[in-house]
């Protein structure tokens, strides 16, 4: 796609990846160098292809004790931020982390997860001051998706969207200007801390793709360019 205006991180599986035998160690986004780790061999998910996002290359969790982290959180910004993410539900599991700001014990934090066999937003200071859970996809988890998380800084509103570019509003009373908790991280596979711990054994077993953060709204023809280059790289998932 277009390279989006303030893009701060790009993951893409097939890019900036450490492994050894399939074992992922590091994943490197290739805007600013910013990594997501797991140090523990027992804790690594595995590079792979997935047939359900067309032939392409995912970092695989098996939803039961792998996953991926970052070790400190996202730069700090106080203006609007878009996260944007492509993967495949393989196995709800317990409900681990699929992606987003997340933290254990402090806050502003958003992040995405799969309670109850859902797809689960929770966010707290962002488009709610306390913390706000809500459904966003309550049938169909398991599968592919592509999926949309926008703060509007000066409003302090929250979106998201779950396959679509149409964007649902989920919290409207949230701080304005705020930025990430300094203890956040960026998760996927397992809902954990900067390090590494593992809240209440919330795991989920899925295929990361790819994730952005852009510090910023992306514009409208911004979005349709992701949309077009989501549906021709891992088959038609926005529509």
């Amino acid at each position: 796609p277009s390279q989006f205006t303030n893009a701060q991180y790009w993951w893409r599986a097939d890019l900036g990846v450490t492994e050894s035998a399939g074992n992922v160690s590091a994943w490197e986004d290739q805007i600013n160098g910013f990594t997501m780790i797991q140090g523990t061999g027992a804790n690594q998910p595995n590079l792979t292809t997935s047939s359900n996002l067309n032939n392409q290359s995912v970092i695989r969790t098996n939803g039961t004790s792998e996953y991926m982290y970052t070790s400190s959180a996202p730069a700090s910004r106080t203006n609007d931020f878009t996260m944007l993410g492509v993967f495949r539900i393989n196995t709800t599991n317990n409900g681990g982390a699929l992606m987003g700001v997340a933290a254990l014990a402090s806050t502003p934090r958003v992040w995405i997860d799969t309670i109850g066999g859902n797809i689960r937003m929770y966010n707290q200071s962002f488009g709610q001051v306390a913390g706000l859970a809500t459904n966003i996809l309550t049938s169909g988890v398991v599968g592919e998706h592509a999926i949309k998380l926008r703060y509007d800084s000066s409003a302090g509103d929250f979106f998201s969207a779950v396959d679509t570019l149409s964007e649902t509003g989920r919290g409207t009373t949230g701080n304005t200007g705020q930025d990430f908790g300094t203890s956040t991280t960026m998760p996927f596979g397992a809902l954990c801390g900067q390090t590494g711990a593992v809240f209440l054994g919330r795991y989920v077993g899925m295929d990361m793709a790819e994730q952005v953060m852009v510090y910023g709204t992306p514009t409208t023809d911004e979005m349709n360019d992701w949309k077009t280059y989501v549906n021709n790289r891992y088959g038609t998932i926005i529509s």
